[in-house]
């Protein structure tokens, strides 16, 4: 009981730190250097609470912006799900209020069983929610990163489509990405960021960029289709036959896929309707068992 007291006192003393902290700032926050000019550009390091600083030094891993193993990690993450967070200070910030959400939740019911004289299931149920809380940002990041993935294939059938329309109608290349990537999706949109890096950098260059942002790098129709487009930039072969093979391709798979689908919900309702017709073979049977039993 004397540690629950500890950690107990120890919240409240930080809790009360942090309201005095909002209120001081509110009410005196322009500050001495308001108003100041440097002829150098200067940024104001953001706000911390105590909360930041305290998981920052438990688990510098998790929630260091600043950690340079996992840094790099995120900022990959990001990247293929899409930028759901424009930076790894804005995960990580996220990643604390999930955490701390999940930390007072999973306190306040161990404390509520050792009040009731059970220690073990306390400490179980915290363990488990501070778990959760560790895993839950990321497995949410890897979620949004596989649905991205699911959502390119679709876009990618539509973007292809296009493409293959624009050039077939003798549109140029550059101008048929630029008008496919008008269209919007996943695909669509990393046509747009490979039309913008062009403009800025070679083609190879510009090619590296928009595989960083992919939502599957293992993808191999993206993949080849990247290939094909450096080949006509660099080496100056022809995209439209290639586009249209690769539309094929992905058409086939993704009807492939929908059937696969398809057979696996008629799997499932089959079993469903097996299992009712037991149920209800035995909830009719029940009465009679218990008369003769």
């Amino acid at each position: 009981m004397t540690p629950f007291v500890f950690l107990s006192a120890l919240a409240l003393s930080v809790f009360t730190f942090e309201i005095i902290s909002f209120l001081t700032q509110s009410r005196f926050r322009p500050g001495r250097l308001a108003g100041i000019q440097a002829d150098a550009p200067f940024t104001v390091p953001a706000q911390r609470s105590t909360g930041w600083a305290i998981l920052a030094v438990l688990l510098p891993a998790r929630f260091n912006p600043e950690h340079p193993q996992t840094q790099a990690g995120i900022v990959t993450w990001l990247r293929r799900a899409g930028y759901p967070l424009d930076s790894p200070g804005e995960f990580y910030a996220h990643a604390i209020q999930v955490f701390s959400g999940f930390l007072i939740v999973g306190g306040l019911l161990a404390g509520l069983l050792f009040s009731m004289g059970q220690p073990l299931p306390g400490i179980m149920i915290a363990a488990v929610f501070v778990f959760l809380g560790l895993r839950r940002p990321y497995t949410r990041l890897k979620t949004l990163t596989h649905r991205r993935a699911e959502g390119m294939r679709s876009n990618m059938l539509t973007g292809l489509a296009m493409l293959n329309a624009l050039m077939s109608s003798g549109v140029g290349v550059q101008e048929a990405l630029r008008r496919t990537a008008s269209v919007g999706g996943p695909f669509c949109n990393l046509l747009g960021l490979l039309i913008a890096r062009m403009e800025v950098e070679d083609v190879r260059r510009a090619l590296d960029t928009v595989k960083a942002h992919l939502p599957a790098p293992e993808d191999i129709e993206s993949q080849l289709f990247l290939r094909d487009v450096e080949a006509f930039f660099v080496h100056n072969r022809p995209l439209l036959a290639s586009v249209q093979a690769l539309q094929e391709a992905i058409h086939r798979n993704v009807i492939e896929a929908t059937e696969a689908r398809a057979a696996l919900v008629r799997q499932r309702s089959g079993l469903f309707g097996v299992m009712a017709v037991v149920g209800l073979v035995l909830s009719l049977i029940a009465p009679f068992a218990q008369i003769f039993g």
